[in-house]
């Protein structure tokens, strides 16, 4: 009873992580942010984004959040499936 062994553990996961979901939206932010840091500077242009994440924030923290389109959520299932396979 007294002689206690740890049972063999795979410390790694059986599949690789899900590559990062780009949306279309998304290309739209980096040209938007790039023109504003050609037409602005780099400060400036942080200085913009973070004044317009406060006003998301307050806009969260008010209540007024908006949820996002069923078109662009997505399904666990689809990114992590039990067969590993992509559909």
């Amino acid at each position: 009873m007294s002689d206690i062994r740890q049972l063999p553990v795979q410390g790694v996961a059986a599949r690789p992580a899900p590559k990062k979901i780009v949306r279309p939206c998304e290309y739209g932010m980096y040209n938007a942010v790039k023109d504003m840091e050609t037409q602005m500077g780099s400060v400036e242009a942080y200085n913009r984004l973070c004044e317009w994440a406060a006003h998301l924030k307050a806009k969260i923290d008010a209540g007024e959040a908006v949820q996002q389109h069923a078109m662009w959520a997505t399904d666990p299932k689809f990114i992590y499936p039990a067969d590993g396979l992509q559909p």
